[in-house]
């Protein structure tokens, strides 16, 4: 995968503006070209590449201004977007990277093993996630990483609870994978989705606790 759904979206929608022929287009599209290198931090965050200078903190900054992206419930998104400043970004997430590290470090001090369906789908690691689930892009990523390391599958999983859904009884799992790992064929399984290497689905926790190895890592 060469590109995200981000800079596709920013080169679609400038291409719709410059055809618009709109008087004010030549300012607008001053303001559409400013923050494209924005677009392509967030890309090289949403392909996992970090190749960009302090891509990382600019992902975590990102996160810190805890922006609705649903534009129906945050009608002022585009201006909000537009207004972003690519330095202040970074330099508010340098700030918050390392708090996040340590918060993921001690998750992954607590994994442990589990079977994928029972065993269907082999075995990889898994974290209860309820008090950093917001984390759960980057801790998967890390998971995944140890879980391969230990030769279980490059797939890492990310266990939490939906406040929204108002059912402790329900689980959310997150998975995310490195490498060619294909996590889609177990969320679909389950009624879930997503793409190769980030998914999710809902499970029961009674069912749940029949994946885990070790049975006294309990939710």
């Amino acid at each position: 995968m060469e590109r995200s759904g981000a800079t596709i979206a920013f080169d679609y929608f400038k291409q719709k503006l410059l055809k618009s022929g709109e008087n004010n287009s030549d300012e607008i599209i001053g303001e559409f070209d400013r923050v494209r290198r924005i677009f392509e931090y967030i890309e090289d965050g949403d392909l996992w590449r970090w190749k960009l200078e302090n891509s990382k903190a600019f992902s975590s900054g990102l996160k810190d201004l805890n922006l609705e992206f649903n534009v129906q419930l945050n009608p002022s998104l585009f201006d909000q977007l537009l207004s972003l400043n690519l330095e202040s970004v970074i330099s508010q997430g340098m700030g918050s990277l390392s708090a996040k590290q340590k918060l993921i470090d001690d998750a992954l001090d607590q994994s442990y093993e589990i079977v994928l369906a029972g065993g269907a789908f082999g075995r990889c690691l898994a974290v209860n996630a309820d008090s950093v689930s917001e984390l759960r892009s980057e801790l998967g990523h890390q998971l995944a990483t140890k879980s391969r390391n230990l030769k279980l599958r490059g797939i890492g999983a990310i266990v939490y609870r939906v406040p929204e859904l108002e059912n402790d009884e329900m689980l959310k799992i997150s998975l995310r994978s490195v490498d060619s790992e294909d996590t889609t064929p177990i969320s679909q399984e389950f009624g879930g989705g997503g793409h190769r290497n980030a998914s999710s689905f809902m499970i029961n926790s009674a069912e749940f606790e029949h994946w885990k190895v070790d049975k006294s890592a309990a939710f």
